[in-house]
Parts: structure tokens; sequence; C-alpha cells
């Protein structure tokens, strides 16, 4: 028996499972077993690279070896990928003499026919492997042959492997080559890589270790193997050190790779699936499934089989409803298509839009299950159900039928951004759509305050992560066309974008204490960045007040940032005046998004000022400008919490817990907004009495925070509420520690007083319902006093701050719980011994020795214990 090859390429890492399953089928075929075996994985997974490892596999055996690789220009060929089969399973001279020996026929079905079976003669006895890579873009005439040939071939030893994006039966179905009877078919999936994988593979490629914005950029096109190659060569083709700047065009060069696949792919999959995928490209997944089928042209069925394939080959996302992976690759699907297929899509998508027998109502209408505090206010409101048809039932259809007059470019922008935000409540994802085809195809000096105001639009819905790349990619271009003054505001936007999601700035930012940002856009989005810090509050309100004086020169999404900035500088009045001015603003330019964005961060400084029902009329306005169902999945955390804890400071705790429930059930992105609900579903832990989780949830909702550097305690107290935690589970100390970090933290950012009182307030709401907080009962600040310390530490203790002549030391560097640590160290105790006697984790115990040993400037325990022993001495 041959060994598997010991060497494996860079393209098959992560792939060893199914490398071992095709090695045991060769092994099989050697002993006389015949096998059906399909390779198949999203686009660019590297289902050719396996077929190859495969092929070599079974020469290195001496077996029989027939290959087929096919390819949409092939698949227009009658038996292209038969062909290729005979001429690799015998010599071109052998194939001309076994023609010329069948005789004349009367069509060339019969000469392919006999050729293959005369094939199959001279190969009785001796195992075969017939390899067909891309199924799916075989024509159909050598489709039919392959079946009947591997069917008839398992008479003898015969191992059958071929390689298809989406199931074989769709493609033998739509070629009408189905078997005559059922075959059992081994599929080996190949799934994406893991990150690590991904960056071998990349340094593989490159030859050096690589950043990991490397993998910021891979990760546009899902971890595919196709994908990291090209990121590899535009790494090797840069010919220098990665840096912010890179990561563009890192980006587009993975995009482009992973749209030339998928474009490829696309050529030879079913016409059903292709519709399909036309059908949603155009309406977005906010359609019902079965108008989505309608637009398609399809039946339950063949809807269903498009489905499956759409997501076998990775271009739909694996979710509940039909969606894209990628919602950029929908400008792709439609630039494929020739103007007349677009236009009779757009056609029959107006048609059908018109066709809808329940119009689309009030916006408190389309609410339907809408959560408790919205039916609470809309339902003693006499108008609700008075008020007029939505903007968006009026204008939608007509402004669908007018992007087909020919018109200017800048003209065709502005309808399309006035489509966007008609569109905005009942199909957000293809308003989305809309914005990202102004900002990607109507690029021009002409365009460019549209292209402005599609990038607002675009991230006033949330998908910070979406808006991030596509203002990477304007802005790339732009450069040579537009003027710098002029990309100021884009660029204030794409730092915005960043502060919300993960991962590298994809534009430069203005520098974080330049004096001169440049631009009001720009002031604003420093000041926010400042104030998340909590650096520099006397600059947050200067840079705060400098942009919003002037606000037409900024974008509405960097309006509400710099308002969110007075507002952590405890600037209330001006800054909840300048969201109302916001929010009143957009509403008259139907930026609906960014409205309901100014009213939910209104609702937030109500919640902090400890205005429970205030706080929930303002989330009644904004659910009444966008419905929840239309809000983004990275900013409807924000929602859910700001109602939790709205409803908590009313004390309606019942309806907050349902509120939580129906939030778990909505899809979550992961972004910094998801620390706001952690945050409010720990204070529900902690009313429901389980200190625990709700400890779980805050050191989560910490990390994430930690993990943007969003530092300032006024945005969200979670070390308040964390604290309380530790007092349940018994661990003072701990809790001390907490408020006075917190409490540091406020002081040096200049809001002392008016965290004190938040902090209060925040305490004052859960001892309302029934947790106990025994400083917030006394009316102390903790944070401002000294922790006890415990009886067998307190002489250790003393060591560490008296000097020799016994009076007080110069301030001590140590924090009380460093120094219950540090005396307990003292006294020979293990670090799982202190931890069991201050009730702390073990892990807790090690970090708080760590802060010691750097502040005392001492290497390690027994340092630690020589300098304490040193100091007891000198007393």
């Amino acid at each position: 028996m041959t060994a598997t090859p010991a060497f494996v390429p860079a393209q098959l890492v992560g792939r060893q499972a199914v490398l071992d399953t095709l090695d045991g089928f060769v092994r099989r075929l050697e002993g006389g077993v015949s096998d059906i075996a399909v390779v198949t994985g999203p686009v660019g997974s590297g289902r050719s690279a396996v077929l190859e490892w495969a092929v070599d596999r079974a020469r290195a055996s001496g077996l029989v070896v027939g290959v087929a690789r096919c390819s949409p220009r092939e698949s227009q060929l009658p038996y292209g990928a038969i062909t290729q089969l005979l001429g690799t399973l015998c010599r071109p001279s052998r194939i001309g003499a076994l023609a010329s020996g069948i005789g004349p026929t009367s069509r060339p079905t019969d000469t392919v026919a006999r050729m293959c079976d005369t094939l199959l003669t001279l190969s009785a006895g001796r195992p075969v492997l017939l390899a067909v890579d891309d199924l799916h873009l075989a024509d159909a005439h050598s489709l039919r042959r392959l079946v009947d040939l591997i069917h008839r071939a398992r008479q003898g030893a015969v191992l059958a492997l071929v390689t298809s994006p989406v199931p074989v039966r769709q493609v033998l179905a739509a070629a009408g080559a189905q078997p005559a009877a059922p075959c059992p078919v081994h599929t080996l999936r190949l799934d994406a890589l893991t990150a690590a994988e991904a960056r071998g593979v990349v340094e593989a490629r490159v030859g050096h270790p690589v950043q990991g914005s490397v993998l910021t950029a891979a990760g546009v096109a899902g971890w595919s193997p196709a994908v990291l190659h090209a990121v590899a060569d535009r790494i090797t083709a840069l010919g220098r050190p990665l840096d912010t700047d890179a990561v563009p065009q890192l980006i587009a060069a993975a995009r482009t790779a992973w749209s030339t696949r998928a474009l490829t792919t696309l050529h030879g999959l079913p016409e059903n699936v292709v519709a399909l995928l036309r059908a949603t490209a155009v309406g977005g997944h906010q359609l019902e499934p079965a108008r989505l089928a309608a637009l398609a042209g399809l039946d339950a069925t063949a809807f269903a089989d498009a489905w499956d394939g759409l997501r076998a080959c990775g271009l739909f996302a694996d979710t509940d409803i039909p969606r894209l992976r990628h919602p950029w690759f929908a400008d792709d699907v439609l630039a494929g298509m020739t103007g007349p297929e677009r236009d009779r899509l757009h056609r029959r998508a107006t048609s059908l839009h018109g066709q809808e027998g329940a119009r689309v109502g009030t916006v408190a209408e389309l609410l339907g299950d809408v959560t408790s505090l919205v039916r609470s206010w809309t339902a003693s409101d006499p108008a609700a159900s008075s008020r007029p048809r939505h903007a968006a039932d009026l204008t939608t259809a007509s402004l669908r039928h007018s992007l087909g007059e020919p018109v200017t470019e800048a003209e065709r922008a502005r309808r399309l951004i006035r489509l966007a935000a008609a569109e905005a409540v009942t199909a957000p994802q293809a308003a989305d759509g809309r914005l990202r085809q102004v900002m990607l195809r109507h690029l021009s000096r002409e365009t460019w305050p549209d292209v402005l105001t599609a990038a607002d639009l675009l991230l006033s819905r949330g998908d910070a992560e979406t808006a991030r790349w596509v203002i990477a990619d304007v802005h790339q271009r732009a450069l040579t066309e537009i003027p710098d003054e002029e990309l100021r505001p884009l660029r204030a936007l794409g730092r915005l974008a960043h502060k919300e999601k993960g991962g590298l700035p994809l534009v430069a930012p203005p520098p974080i204490h330049s004096d001169r940002p440049g631009h009001p856009a720009q002031s604003a989005v420093l000041a926010w960045t400042l104030a998340t810090r909590g650096d520099d509050r006397a600059r947050v309100l200067e840079l705060a007040r400098t942009a919003l004086d002037e606000p037409e020169s900024a974008p509405f999404m960097c309006r509400i940032a710099a308002a969110r900035a007075l507002l952590c500088a405890d600037d209330v009045p001006a800054g909840l005046d300048r969201l109302d001015a916001v929010a009143s603003d957009a509403r008259r330019s139907d930026a609906l998004a960014a409205a309901a964005q100014a009213l939910l961060s209104r609702a937030e400084a109500q919640i902090r000022l400890g205005h429970g029902e205030e706080a929930l009329h303002e989330l009644t306005a904004a659910t009444r400008a966008l419905p929840p169902a239309s809000w983004h999945s990275l900013l409807a955390p924000r929602l859910a919490a700001a109602e939790i804890l709205a409803l908590i400071r009313c004390g309606r705790v019942e309806e907050a817990g349902h509120a939580s429930e129906r939030a778990r059930s909505r899809p979550e992105g992961h972004s910094v907004t998801t620390a706001f609900l952690l945050y409010a579903r720990a204070e529900l832990a902690l009313i429901d009495r389980d200190a625990a989780r709700a400890l779980l949830l805050l050191e989560e909702c910490g990390r994430m925070l930690r993990a943007k550097r969003w530092r300032n305690p006024m945005l969200i107290p979670w070390r308040s509420a964390a604290a309380v935690a530790h007092h349940h589970l018994g661990a003072p100390a701990t809790a001390d520690d907490l408020l006075v970090q917190e409490r540091d933290v406020a002081e040096r950012w200049g809001t002392l007083s008016a965290f004190t009182a938040l902090r209060a307030r925040t305490h004052e709401a859960l001892a309302r319902n029934g947790v106990e907080v025994p400083w917030a009962a006394a009316g102390t600040d903790r944070s401002a006093q000294p922790a006890p310390s415990s009886p067998s530490s307190r002489s250790a203790q003393d060591s560490l701050t008296a000097t020799a002549d016994g009076t007080a030391s110069e301030p001590d560097p140590l924090t009380p719980s460093e120094r219950d640590v540090a005396a307990l160290v003292l006294a020979g105790l293990a670090n799982r011994e202190i931890a069991r006697q201050l009730g702390l984790a073990t892990r807790t115990v090690e970090l708080r020795l760590t802060h010691t040993y750097r502040k005392l400037g001492v290497k390690g325990r027994a340092a630690l214990v020589a300098h304490l022993r040193a100091r007891q001495e000198d007393g």
C-alpha cells in the first residue's frame, strides 16, 4: 500500500479530515471496492485543490486516472467533459484507433457511447479513478453520459470523485441526467478555516509573519483559501510593512477574489438558483419567502432547492430567511445582468409591491408585536389610528419606476437616496443597497455631496461594519478627484464607524491630539473619541460645541456623536437640546434612522438621570420613527438595553424581563453596542438574585468596553453594578476596589459629582427592586472610604503604611485590597489560601499581586516578601 503523501500544500491547511477520508477511498479502490464521493464547499474553499491531491495520490499508487476539469467556456461544448476523461485515460492515438474501429454511426451520441463502452472493456479488472472538477459546469450531454458511465462502471473497481458547490442532485436534475437507480454517495464538506489556520496560510504564502489586520481583510469573504491567497499576493505586491493605509487595499483584493469566484460559480448554477439569487439582490431579505419566490418565478419546491443550493455554495448566509452572504455582492450580481434583465426584474418587483393586498400603514401599525413600552404610549394616542399613510407608501413605487428613466448621474443618485429613505421602514436591506450603489457606482465630483449623504445615512442604520468597508473603498477612489477639504467629513464618518465596530480603522483618522481637526465633522468625532476614553474634558467640550455651532457642515451621525460627548461631559441641557435638533432636522430630511438614533441617545440620557417615564417617551418616539423590525442587528442591542433599563427605573421589572426575552429572539451582531445589552441584563440578574450570572455579564461588558478603550463610566457604570454582585458573592474587598477604580476615572475626567449622583441613582434603582446595596442604604460613597482589613493581616498591613519613626509615611501606592493580599503573602499563605480567606477567585489574587509587584518595583513573590520584611525591620 502507498502511504498518504507527507507534504500537504498550504492551500490544504485545515483539510486533513477530508484528505484522510479520500485516502481511505483510494485504499478501498486498490482493494477492488467502488465508491462515489462528492467534495463540496462554499466559494473559494479549495475544492479543486482537494481533488488534485486525490488525483496525485491515486497516480502515486499506480492507478488508472481519468480527469475532467469543467469550465464555463466548455459547458457550451457537447461532450466536453467526456472528451477530457477519454483524453486522460489513454493516448490520443489510442482514441483515434478506437474511433476508427467503431465504424460509421448515425449520431455523435452513439460514437461517444461506444467509445466509453470500449474503454470500460479495456480497463476491466483494473481500479480506475474518474475525477470531475466543477461538475456543475459540465455540459448536459456529458452529465448524462457520466451518470450512465459511473453506474455501469461500478461493476468493476471505480472511484468516482466529483466536486460541486451545489448539491449534485440539483445539477443532474437540471440536465435531465438522473440515475436509473439510487447510488450511495459520500459527501465531503469543506468548511471555512479557523483564524489560526487562515493566518498560517497567509504566512506560508508570503514567507514571513503577518499582522492581525490581515485577518480583518480575510474575514471579508469567509476565510476561504482563495481569498487568503489573494490577500497574501497583495501583501507581497506592496513590498513594505503593513500599516493602516494598506488595509483598504487588502480588503479590496479579498472582495475581488471572492466576487470573481462567486460570479464564475454563478455561470453553472441551475436556473432556479440563479433566479433566486437575482431576486434576493433586488428585493433583499426583508421580503417574505413567498413574495421572494414569486419575484424569482419559482414554486415552493424549486424555491426550497434554490435556497439550499445558494447556502451550500456560500452565496447565502445560513439564516432562517434568504439573505446574501455579503450585502455588497448584490451590486455584483446586478452588474452581471444585462440592462433589459435588470429592468424586467425591477418592473416585476414593482408590480409585486403594487399587488400587495395590505398596504403599509403608519409606523405604529407596522410594529405588530410591538414592545410593551410602545404599546403603553400608542394605546393612549387617539391620533394613532387616524395618521396619514407613511411617505414610503406614496413614493416608493413611483421612485422605483423613475429609476428606469434617462436622467443625469446626479439626479439618479438623488433619486436613489430618496428611494432608500422611503424603503428604510419597509425594506431596510434594500435601502442599504441603494445607498451603497450611490457611493460605489455614482462617485464623481458632481455627485460628491450625495455620496456624503449616502455614507451618513448608511452609518445611521447601525451597520458600522459594512459602512466602514464601503467608506474605505470610496475614500481610496476619491483621493485623486475630490479635494482634501471635502474628503474630511467622509474620514470623520469612517472613524465613527470604526468606534462602533472592531478592527483597524480603514481610513486615516484625524490625529487624536491635533490642535486643528480641520472640519466640524472631525471635531465632533474627536470629541466623542476623547469622551469615551475619559480624556481631556475641557477639550471635549470645546470640540463638541465648535462642531455643533455649524450643524449644516456636519453629517447627522457626527452631530449625534458631538451631542453624546456633551452628555458624557455633564453638559446635559445642551446635549439634549442638540439631539432634539438633530432629530427634527433628520425627520425633515426623511433620514428616519438618524432621527431614531438621536432619540435613542436622548432616552439613554434620561435613564442616566433616573427619569424612567421620560426615557420611555423618547423610546416611543424613536420606534415611531423607525420600527424595531427595521433596526439593524448591530444597533438593536442598544434599543433593547434602553427599554429594559427604562422599565426597571419605572419599577416594571416583569415587563423588563419580557423585553429581555424578546431581544433574545432577534439576531444580534457583535459590536460595542452589545455591551449595553449585557449591562441591562446584568441589572435584571441582580434583581433576580442571581449575582453570579450578573457578574459574568458585567465582566464581559467591561471586557468589550476596555477592548474599544471606552473607559468613561458616564457611558455605562458597569463597575458599580459589579461591586454589588461581588458584595453578594462574599467579596467586599473586590467590590471596594471596583468602586475606587470607577471613582478615580470619573474624578480624572472631571465629572465626579455628576458620576456620584449617577452611581447613587443606579444603586437606588436596584435597592427599590429588592437588591441589597448596603452603601446605598447608608447614604455613603463607599469608594471614598478605606476598605476594612481582615484581623489576621492587620499587623502586616501596618508595616506597609508606617515609617521607621512611627509617623505616617508618604502616600502608599497600594490599594486596600492589594495591601490585604500582600500582607497574607508576607504571612506565608499561597495564592489559593489567600483566595479562600478573602473570598476571591485565585485569578483575582494573581492579578492583584501583579499590580503590587509593578507598583513596588519588585520582581516576583520572593522579592515582595523581602521588600515587606525590610520595611518591617525599618519600622
